[in-house]
């Protein structure tokens, strides 16, 4: 079921729809969306997630100017993964958990994430492009992954 706007008068409903083992999908827009309604869903989208945005040009730097580079803020889906497998490693009592789970456990923890609001295409390729804070190894049915 999907229920789009973002008014906590919804909070009832989405009660009542996961009460009766429904999944809850929820489209809205970040300015209005209340964030603890779209927590509440399995998984909730932003309108603008669902378009891809137009590419940004970078501003020329003048010639000769030195840029010192500035220092890398904290990677939001770096922390989130690295979350998701240790609660997960955690539950299990073992460092290498499913890759499979490990998704299913970020859309708990977030069910707002999306990995191309973090520059990735896919959970995969998010996966592979921080292979600095998980390991992955090929596992029976599925890759594993554990923390650095």
């Amino acid at each position: 079921m999907v229920i789009m706007g973002g008014d906590s008068d919804f909070m009832p409903v989405a009660q009542k729809i996961k009460a009766a083992g429904r999944t809850l999908i929820g489209i809205g827009n970040r300015r209005n969306t209340n964030k603890h309604w779209a927590k509440s869903c399995h998984e909730f989208r932003y309108y603008g997630a669902l378009i891809a945005p137009p590419l940004a040009d970078e501003p020329p730097t003048p010639a000769g100017q030195k840029v010192a580079p500035p220092s890398p803020p904290p990677d939001p889906a770096a922390e989130m993964l690295r979350r998701a497998v240790r609660l997960l490693a955690e539950t299990k009592g073992e460092p290498w958990v499913n890759k499979g789970s490990v998704w299913h456990m970020v859309k708990r923890l977030d069910p707002t994430f999306d990995t191309k609001d973090h520059g990735h295409a896919s959970f995969a390729e998010m996966v592979k492009a921080l292979d600095a804070v998980v390991e992955v190894k090929k596992g029976e049915s599925d890759h594993m992954l554990r923390l650095r």
